[in-house]
């Protein structure tokens, strides 16, 4: 009896500790991910694109599932256009993205990276959005980002 007990929790912890492994593609795909982070690094200021945890969440919010996540990332980032874009506030602050040059397979690899990645909240992002809404007047999107960050940073 105890060690069939020991053996189920033995696998439910064996289940839980792999369940936020990476995917084999997505180990690839994380290779290449430093390309992406140069622009979508939560800490710059000004801002060159939006924060990862961000993308993602539109993205997982605006597909049906992980195929489609992954198909509708590798279409954007390889020909950019605002029809295209799910991230119609970052474009209308940032501008579009330029394409991405690299082949379907890597750009495959690098959005399942991103669709199976955790990222934590964009604290710092949200911080510097509040101060840059607030310097320039615009009191809307300082409080929006003020809610995020106290949604998800405190």
């Amino acid at each position: 009896m105890i060690r069939s007990q020991f053996f189920l929790l033995l696998s439910a912890l064996f289940i839980s500790a792999n369940s936020f492994a990476l995917s084999a593609d997505a180990i690839e795909g994380k290779q290449f991910y430093p390309s992406c982070h140069v622009c979508h690094d939560q800490s710059l200021d000004p801002p060159l694109g939006p924060p990862m945890w961000g993308v993602q969440r539109r993205y997982k919010n605006n597909t049906i599932d992980d195929e489609d996540f992954v198909q509708s990332m590798v279409d954007f980032v390889k020909a950019p256009t605002p029809e295209k874009a799910i991230h119609n506030e970052a474009v209308k602050q940032l501008g579009l993205m330029p394409p991405l040059p690299l082949p379907d397979d890597i750009l495959k690899k690098i959005a399942t990276y991103i669709l199976e990645e955790h990222y934590s909240p964009p604290c710092a992002h949200w911080e510097i959005a509040v101060k840059r809404a607030s310097n320039r007047g615009d009191l809307e999107h300082a409080k929006k980002d003020q809610l995020m960050l106290e949604r998800f940073c405190k």
